[in-house]
């Protein structure tokens, strides 16, 4: 019975530390929250911190990174935004990875959660990836050149009935 304890210990601080840090659902929250909002969720859980912010076009782009030594880098960036002339804010979220196993669970979690899959394919450096529903468009791309990954998700304007 130790033994068996000790095997399942084992096999749990392995998958532990091969563990992504951010779920699929959790990114495409981010969207929905303001740049404040989404700069305390990722801080909070002790997971990400804030690298670095930059300007560009008269916007405040923060860039998020993963603390655990034990989890390949990821990094999270938020800020990019549209703005339309009714004031909504459109958001877009981006994640990047040197690990290409997490971007293959996020399309896993993509397509459980009922995302509509339209176009699969491949151009010179990356598999690609590019799913869509009502309120969100999502670009994922696996490099075929280099270990890393990026998902970006847009925010689209949402036309009730």
């Amino acid at each position: 019975m130790k033994r068996f304890s000790l095997i399942i210990l084992f096999i749990s601080l392995f998958v532990g530390a091969r563990a992504q840090s951010i779920s699929f659902f959790d990114l495409t929250n981010l969207t929905n929250l303001s740049d404040g909002q989404a700069h305390t969720y990722l801080t909070l859980g002790n997971v990400f911190k804030h690298q670095y912010l930059e300007e560009k076009d008269g916007k405040k782009i923060e860039h998020f990174r993963s603390i655990s030594p034990k989890v390949k880098l990821q990094s999270i960036t938020i800020g990019e935004n549209t703005k339309l002339s009714n004031g909504t804010v459109l958001r877009t979220v981006t994640y990047d990875t040197t690990d290409p196993q997490h971007i293959v669970n996020l399309i896993a979690q993509a397509r459980r959660s009922k995302l509509v899959l339209k176009f699969q394919g491949q151009d010179q450096y990356n598999n690609i990836y590019k799913f869509d529903n009502e309120f969100y468009f999502i670009t994922m791309t696996i490099s075929t050149t280099e270990n890393k990954g990026q998902v970006v998700i847009n925010q689209k304007e949402f036309a009730g009935y």
